[in-house]
């Protein structure tokens, strides 16, 4: 079978960067606990579990290990309680996921109500909303559709920032619903340049040279699903997350395949799942 990539694949530097930060800890230390998941992967998660990470779901009042703040970033009542409590924090959260947390800080230091276009329960999400002033009692409101936008109550002002894993021209759709719901709307695109390149690359080159797609990456990454998703809309599209996945009834003789990838998916992986294909 033959396959067709795009240029790029594999991690992003934000991932690339969370883990080198998580394994000079497991290096210095010999273990360390992180607080969600490092990356949105299994097999990668799997290597670090080998070294000596674990994953916590709240943050500790006491550890001997350092506590290990994901590339999706954290409230910054939760790096209070840290210093309040002594602990060891080694900080991944992704520069420009911060990007996004400072947006929204500046917005509520305008005393501008803030919406958060974004999923409410995702981790980087729910510490934007800190960064806007949730946890200070500040108006803050978290939206996903055009039903939610059309939905909200009238305001004079607002502010307007993304989860930087959403999908950017959803993300224009809403903004200017919300525009509409708005005397004066502040937009800030925030949405991840890196995650915009991925979905261009595939929408705009790799899908007109394919006839099946194939997207390689955890089922519980919002790049890598927004990716699946905006592929299945034009070609027939196969979520997997390992090359053990594949399934030769998938394609038919003759065809092409598109392997593309989420930015948390190792480049080893998606070789892996290439190779796969290509054996078909």
């Amino acid at each position: 079978m033959e396959t067709l990539r795009p240029r790029h694949t594999g991690f992003c530097f934000g991932v690339r960067d969370a883990l080198a930060l998580t394994g000079s800890a497991l290096d210095s230390s010999g273990d360390a606990a992180a607080l969600g998941q490092v990356v949105h992967n299994s097999r990668a998660l799997e290597a670090l579990e080998a070294r000596g990470l674990r994953q916590i779901k709240e943050l500790p009042t006491k550890s001997r290990v350092p506590v290990v703040i994901t590339a999706h970033g954290a409230t910054p009542e939760l790096f209070r309680e840290a210093a309040a409590s002594g602990l060891q924090v080694v900080d991944t959260t992704c520069p420009l996921v911060r990007r996004v947390q400072n947006h929204a800080r500046e917005l509520a230091e305008q005393d501008l109500p803030v919406v958060i276009v974004g999923h409410r329960h995702h981790q980087e999400v729910i510490g934007v909303a800190g960064w806007a002033g949730s946890g200070d009692g500040r108006e803050v409101t978290v939206i996903s559709s055009l039903e939610e936008a059309d939905a909200l109550p009238y305001r004079e002002h607002r502010g307007i920032v993304s989860q930087s894993t959403f999908p950017q021209p959803l993300f224009r759709e809403i903004a200017e619903r919300v525009a509409q719901r708005t005397g004066q709307l502040e937009v800030r695109d925030t949405t991840c340049p890196v995650v915009n390149q991925r979905q261009r690359e595939a929408l705009t080159g790799l899908l007109d040279q394919v006839d099946v797609v194939v997207v390689v990456g955890g089922r519980n990454s919002a790049n890598t699903v927004a990716l699946a998703e905006a592929c299945a809309a034009r070609r027939p599209t196969h979520h997997v997350e390992s090359a053990e996945e594949i399934r030769p009834e998938w394609f038919q003789k003759g065809q092409r395949v598109g392997i593309t990838s989420g930015t948390s998916t190792p480049g080893w992986v998606v070789d892996e799942v290439e190779e796969a294909c290509r054996d078909i």
